[in-house]
């Protein structure tokens, strides 16, 4: 109940069988913090070739858009659009090896007025008595 973790077993790299598999997880805990855990890397990640999909860890924030594919008048074309990325050294992702992320603080944190007036947040958040709530 207070974790999500997805868990991604012997993962091979396309034509690269021969280097061994992948087994690595992510968890999203309810406080928002988001831990990879990476149980095999069997070679380091800088040596994985990015021609065929670039090669990237950490987090982002994205959206995806899907456009009709000019070839095929029935398909759709997925594109997607990244913003605010976090990425995250490769040449530290080893086996047995995690990587924390812990969420900063943010009005959505404050439950009365003193708390959100007396807060230290660089954000212009401000408390509503109508509402009982920041804005």
């Amino acid at each position: 109940g207070t974790a999500f973790v997805v868990q991604w077993d012997k993962v091979y790299l396309q034509g690269k069988e021969d280097m061994g598999s992948f087994t690595f997880q992510a968890a999203l805990h309810s406080s928002g913090r988001i831990v990879f855990g990476y149980k095999e890397i069997p070679v380091p990640v800088l040596q994985i070739s990015a021609s065929q999909h670039p090669v990237k860890a950490g987090l982002s924030d994205a959206f995806m858009v899907l456009n009709p594919s000019p070839d095929v008048p029935e398909s759709r074309r997925r594109t997607i659009y990244e913003y605010h990325r976090v990425e995250l050294d490769t040449s530290r992702i080893t086996s047995q090896s995690a990587v924390e992320f812990t969420p900063l603080p943010t009005c959505l944190q404050h439950q009365s007025c003193e708390m959100c007036v007396t807060s230290e947040l660089t954000f212009n958040c401000s408390w509503c008595h109508v509402l009982q709530r920041y804005l």
